[in-house]
């Protein structure tokens, strides 16, 4: 008796971790899912403590890019780009983030409320189809009795039976269109599986950060990012420094300064701006800016 409780204890826990708490398309609905997904959200994880150190640390107007990677989110990157530029170049108003939260918010809101409204569409039209179905099934029932006697032929039969056949399909695809939808929501609210990542994964995962916060920051110059990796102490390896630095780096100091400005060659014209470093999911990247 206890060894079947167990099972059915872990089984109705298997059941809540892959199920939603409610899949209806009211209010309370909506918003138990929605704050379910918030919750989760990656980028909203971002903002919130964004603001939350923001004004912990007594900011009313302004918030220093930088403190927007409590997550990962390589914001802080524009510390160095901007860090001796003008004080709106390299701040953003709280205001700003709670805004851009709100949106995310809304977001995510009208998605699951979408979804909400087509699983009921397709509730209904299985509904509808299933009564169809059952008064088909009512009729084939009598049909087959005259059938079975002899006083109808396979002929009159056969539209007869395609229809419910028919039905029993439409019935089959609106539970496998419901069923979709409710995986989706799932997807939607539950936290993100780990996943192995690798070097690529991270250099992408950098680019698109360092994009964003580019973006965030409201400058309009061109970003032209160059990552290069780095190894386990960031190091920049050899092959990647030649990249950028052709004849290498006897031109340059020792330690290179964010924000500063280098030839890429002893007496040529081109020239980076060096930004800093970046770690993502333990890869080491160093970043610079192409200047034209």
């Amino acid at each position: 008796m206890l060894l079947l409780l167990l099972t059915l204890t872990l089984a109705a826990n298997l059941n809540a971790q892959n199920d939603l708490p409610c899949f209806d398309s009211s209010e309370v609905c909506v918003q138990k899912l929605t704050a379910q997904a918030v919750a989760n959200s990656e980028e909203n994880k971002v903002l919130d403590a964004t603001i939350k150190l923001a004004r912990r640390k007594g900011w009313t107007q302004y918030i220093d890019v930088s403190a927007i990677d409590p997550l990962t989110l390589s914001v802080q990157i524009l510390r160095n780009i901007f860090g001796g530029g003008e004080r709106q170049q390299r701040k953003l108003s709280i205001a700003q983030i709670e805004l851009r939260r709100s949106e995310t918010v809304q977001k995510i809101r009208a998605e699951i409320t979408n979804l909400l409204i087509e699983a009921e569409s397709f509730e209904r039209k299985r509904l509808q189809l299933k009564m169809l179905y059952d008064a088909q099934s009512s009729l084939v029932a009598v049909l087959e009795i005259s059938y079975e006697s002899g006083e109808l032929s396979t002929e009159r039969m056969m539209p007869v039976w395609e229809k419910l056949d028919y039905f029993k399909i439409e019935i089959q695809t609106a539970e496998t269109e419901r069923e979709s939808i409710r995986k989706n929501l799932i997807i939607l609210i539950e936290p993100k599986p780990l996943v192995e990542l690798t070097r690529e994964d991270a250099r992408r995962k950098v680019i698109e950060d360092v994009t964003q916060a580019w973006k965030l920051s409201g400058t309009t110059e061109e970003l032209n990012l160059i990552v290069l990796n780095a190894d386990e102490k960031r190091r920049v390896y050899k092959s990647e420094i030649l990249k950028v630095f052709p004849e290498g780096v006897k031109h340059l100091p020792d330690e290179l300064q964010s924000r500063e400005i280098y030839p890429t060659t002893k007496n040529g014209r081109r020239k980076v701006q060096y930004i800093g470093k970046a770690v993502r999911f333990g890869f080491n990247f160093v970043l610079f800016r192409e200047l034209h």
